[in-house]
């Protein structure tokens, strides 16, 4: 993150991209956005980390991913309120909506209601799953040891149940989600901190 601030390689820039892409795209899916505007809502924020971006990041405020996602909440609602627009002006004579019914201004008042730490915690929620994919893909955990600690924790699953659909014993949930849960951690604050995903899992 430091050398994104002072002026990043095109290594460094490759990283970012490839660490906060899917992010980015699942928090702007989430706010109703298509795929061809969850791209767009994308590609803005990147531009605008580029054009100075990172240099308003003060670390002594906060949190990386609060600040990005604080960005990104900026242009989903921009990204909104363009929809809103095309469509107030492609509005068929034949078609009607309910008075308070329109669901663009529902989108758009969803979205517009959330403060920063709201953004922020979906953010850590869609980095938590891309670092989860990394673990698996690096063969640091087995995609069920993944399973079930997504099982108990994101999905809420009563750990018998959990046992059960995945053919074991309530103590190796137990387990699974411990194990899970410390390395998670310990890569999220390393993630935060700037590290990469290979260096974080290397901490």
């Amino acid at each position: 993150m430091a050398r994104l601030r002072e002026g990043a390689s095109d290594s460094d820039w490759k990283r970012f991209y490839a660490l906060y892409e899917k992010p980015i795209l699942a928090f702007a899916a989430a706010r109703s956005l298509n795929e061809t505007e969850s791209c767009d809502v994308l590609q803005e924020i990147m531009v605008k980390m580029l054009r100075g971006g990172f240099s308003r990041f003060d670390p002594a405020k906060g949190r990386f991913t609060g600040f990005l996602f604080h960005v990104a909440r900026g242009c989903v609602i921009d990204a909104i309120r363009r929809r809103a627009l095309w469509q107030s002006r492609h509005v068929s004579i034949d078609s009607s909506e309910p008075e308070g019914h329109s669901p663009v201004l529902k989108g758009l008042a969803d979205a517009a209601q959330n403060p920063a730490d709201a953004a922020e915690r979906q953010g850590q929620m869609a980095l938590a799953l891309v670092v989860l994919q990394f673990l698996i893909d690096r063969k640091f955990f087995h995609a069920k040891t993944v399973g079930l600690f997504r099982a108990v924790t994101f999905e809420q699953e009563d750990p018998r149940e959990a046992a059960a659909a995945f053919n074991t014993t309530v103590g190796n949930v137990y387990e699974a989600k411990r194990v899970v849960l410390a390395k998670l951690r310990s890569m999220l604050r390393a993630l935060d901190e700037g590290f990469d995903l290979d260096q974080a899992l290397a901490r």
